[in-house]
């Protein structure tokens, strides 16, 4: 086992046969800031399990790292996904201005 820069990022990666397929892998989601961001998240039994296989085989050095890459993974898994409601979402941001607007206009004190 060694720690390798992934993206400016040390990622914890398996060495021997593999190595780079498993770098590969793991190093798609570390690109970007980076893990900045902190999510408090619950998960179920089966879940920590998981999470914790995937620590106990080194492939992880935490349950946060383990965490990040397969909600990265899932992220990436559902392209599609988010390109058709990233198309909705900034006109349903627009709208709800525009709501707010009306709804401040309507409660102000009439002179």
């Amino acid at each position: 086992m060694k720690k390798m820069f992934l993206g400016g990022k040390v990622g914890i990666i398996a060495a021997g046969p593999g190595t780079k397929d498993l770098k590969d892998l793991l190093g798609q989601f570390h690109k970007g800031d980076g893990r900045g961001n902190v999510v408090m998240v619950r998960v179920n039994d089966d879940a920590l399990a998981r999470l914790d296989q995937l620590v106990e085989a080194d492939l992880f050095g935490s349950r946060s790292e383990c965490a990040a890459f397969l909600i990265g993974a899932g992220i990436a898994s559902q392209k599609e996904l988010f390109d058709r409601l990233g198309a909705h979402t900034d006109e349903i941001r627009k709208l709800k201005e525009q709501l707010r607007q009306v709804a401040l206009d309507a409660l102000k004190p009439r002179e």
